[in-house]
């Protein structure tokens, strides 16, 4: 049921040149297609362009670094617990809240006492930490999560039971500084240091004393406490780490998880402490000044030196139209950087070029709206890798670039498509008109019985539909010559049949009536003479349908035309004594496939023509001439010129001309129409023309040379 409902309206719909012109221009679409396989192609030659550069630029950021033994000290002791001191851009109030921290929050490093803990957990026992510097002092910023913060009993001050930081460090003489962060409540705090002492028994106790160069700011929070320190630049040495106790029962007061910057080892051991190197950032200050590209330079544990350059840049987006977003990747001026601030860089790329390879690793962003590319490739000292230059860049770039480019693509696909969907439009338009007025016209010229009653106006263009409506015109003008000539038929045939039919009537009518004596034979000769004349007529009428069914049948052989024609004409001056013949021949020999009795039957037609409008004084010309593309015959008579407008109808049937010299024989047009069978049948054709020096008429036949 369903497929003849299809089949009914597919039935129905009627595909018109307009339908299959606009289905034509929606082949247009495809161009968007190709565009976009080409830009994808693009984006992976600029993306290992992207490869190429950043690692070019590594190595040119890597080039003054080589051989710089004092800028990549060797360390034979571990790197574990490292802190990075981060630069402020401006400063920060003491005061245990993270307002001022705001846009260095993303550079804390956390710690925990189990790193496959649950971070998110809020009973897990960990801490976030942030050391910068800001002019002469160092801030540092603890976010440490604790359920049940307990403080410190306000009767044994000196006693360390309840939770509390301490301040693990070297001063610049490399002496191990310990300092206690033990508040009794939240607010502004004063860390304490216990030195020993020996009595005069010699043996050891310890006296606590509060340190004032050293500040510190406790708040509780939600999750656990914050603690703000400033310190003094002076005071601190290479080295640096915090232990954060965490104490859960106030009854009890037993110190249940201790958190360290460096492990286990940051109450005898805490770790380096790592700034941004001058030397360095002048250097990345003079090599990197790209704008979308930052710089790294890292040690060989990929603790970081020095940095510089942002990733993010200040492009022009060009607005676009809605249905783009869908398609197109967008690009995100403002992403969430992993790495910003960071102290250590861990990725593949760095490991790798610790080894002593270039690498360029690409990931996405945490938030997935941008892809980072970066490239890192090592440093050398004394042959050995001391350290590692990491260049980074977005592919904004490059999405902006594929999607402005597809935008273009598509905009200007569509505005094609919609000018040339129109033009096509128009176009079939006029062509629908031109043709239903073709059509229009072609069925008013003719009536329901095939006659020609209206004139055909023929175009002028130069198209293919002008050209249709010429030979319109040209089929309807021979179709009213056709019709002209059978209307005529009747008239000629009545003409030619008249005399003959009343000869025999008369001369029956005489033989019926009249009295016997010798002229009864008179009166027969002349009814057996209209007889042979009613005979010849009916045998001329049929001589031409015999020729079309005898060219069906007719074998064709090699034949010499030339030879040929001179036969013929040898023939025609025995046959015809009294005209004269004159025979002219092509010097070269040409042989073609014909059929030789309708080559002469085409000849005799010509030259008794020829005879019979010639004056009998003059020479009767045949010609062959020959090239290289066709072999031609033509047949000259001196005598009367053809009426203006009848050389071509002069090969069509039961066309005449003739001036009745002999009477006695009728003339029905029959023999120039076979002539122009037996011509098309060998694929030529035949013209009549007139003299240019009025004196006669050619008959010329032209035949294509097959076998050349």
């Amino acid at each position: 049921m369903r497929d003849t409902i299809f089949k009914n309206l597919l039935g129905r719909f009627k595909f018109t040149i307009r339908v299959k012109l606009l289905f034509l221009s929606i082949a247009i679409l495809s161009i968007p297609y190709v565009g976009f396989e080409y830009l994808r192609e693009l984006e992976r030659y600029l993306r290992d362009a992207l490869e190429i550069s950043l690692s070019d630029a590594a190595r040119a950021m890597a080039g003054p670094l080589h051989e710089q033994q004092n800028l990549f000290p060797v360390r034979a002791d571990t790197d574990g617990g490292s802190l990075y001191v981060h630069t402020l851009n401006h400063p920060v109030q003491l005061d245990g809240y993270t307002d001022d921290w705001i846009a260095y929050l993303s550079w804390s490093d956390i710690y925990s006492a189990d790193q496959s803990e649950d971070l998110r957990d809020k009973d897990a026992s960990s801490f976030r930490l942030i050391v910068s510097r800001y002019q002469q002092y160092y801030n540092v910023l603890l976010q440490v999560k604790d359920s049940n913060v307990i403080y410190q009993n306000p009767n044994t001050p000196d006693a360390i039971d309840n939770d509390h930081v301490i301040f693990v460090f070297t001063n610049p003489a490399g002496e191990l500084k310990r300092y206690y962060f033990s508040p009794a409540a939240p607010g502004r705090i004063r860390p304490f240091k216990y030195e020993r002492h020996w009595d005069e028994f010699n043996f050891e106790y310890q006296t606590s004393e509060y340190i004032t160069n050293v500040t510190g700011e406790w708040q509780q929070t939600d999750e656990g406490y914050n603690l703000e320190i400033a310190i003094p630049k002076s005071l601190l040495g290479e080295r640096m780490g915090f232990i954060v106790a965490n104490v859960d029962a106030a009854d009890t007061r037993v110190i249940v998880s201790e958190v360290g910057t460096a492990g286990e080892a940051t109450g005898y051991k805490p770790g380096r402490l790592l700034q941004s190197s001058p030397e360095i950032n002048q250097i990345i200050k003079t090599l990197g000044k790209v704008d979308g590209r930052r710089f790294w330079v890292l040690d060989n544990h990929g603790q970081v030196l020095a940095s510089g350059g942002s990733l993010e840049k200040d492009t022009m987006v060009d607005p676009v139209n809605l249905l783009y977003s869908y398609i197109l990747p967008s690009v995100h001026k403002r992403f969430r950087d992993d790495l910003y601030g960071a102290s250590r860089l861990q990725g593949q790329e760095v490991i790798r070029a610790a080894q002593g390879y270039t690498e360029t690793r690409w990931r996405s962003s945490p938030d997935g709206k941008a892809i980072i590319v970066s490239a890192a490739t090592p440093v050398w000292v004394n042959d050995e890798v001391r350290g590692v230059v990491v260049v980074e860049e977005t592919t904004n770039n490059i999405q902006l670039f594929q999607r402005h480019a597809m935008a273009s693509l598509f905009d200007k696909t569509l505005l094609v498509f919609f000018l040339v969907t129109t033009l096509l439009l128009l176009f079939a338009t006029r062509l629908s008109y031109r043709l239903r007025r073709l059509s229009r016209e072609a069925e008013s010229a003719i009536d329901a019985h095939g006659r020609v009653i209206n004139t055909f106006q023929a175009s002028k263009s130069n198209d293919e539909i002008g050209e249709l409506s010429r030979n319109y015109a040209a089929m309807l003008d021979r179709l009213r010559q056709y019709n002209d000539y059978l209307e005529g038929m009747a008239s000629k045939l009545s003409h030619e049949l008249r005399t003959p039919i009343a000869v025999v009537k008369s001369s029956l009518d005489r033989l019926k009536y009249g009295d016997a004596n010798d002229a009864h034979q008179l009166y027969l000769d002349r009814a057996s003479e209209g007889i042979e004349r009613l005979n010849l007529i009916v045998m001329r009428l049929s001589e031409a349908t015999r020729l079309e069914q005898a060219l069906q049948s007719a074998e064709k052989q090699q034949t010499d035309i030339g030879q040929l024609i001179g036969c013929c004409v040898e023939g025609y001056r025995l046959a015809y004594p009294g005209n004269e013949f004159m025979l002219t021949l092509a010097d070269e020999l040409v042989t073609e496939e014909v059929s030789p009795d309708l080559i002469v039957q085409m000849l005799d037609k010509l030259v008794a023509n020829a005879i019979d409008f010639s004056t009998g004084e003059k020479r009767i010309e045949v010609n062959f001439l020959a090239d290289e593309e066709m072999w031609k015959i033509q047949i000259v008579n001196y005598g009367s010129q053809l009426p203006e407008l009848m050389e071509q109808q002069l090969f069509n049937s039961m066309i005449s001309v003739r001036n009745k010299k002999n009477k006695n024989e009728p003339h029905l047009g029959l023999g120039l129409y076979i002539v122009r069978l037996i011509a098309e049948y060998h694929k030529g054709d035949v013209h009549a023309s007139n003299l240019s020096n009025g004196q006669g008429v050619m008959f010329t036949l032209k035949f294509p040379r097959l076998n050349s």
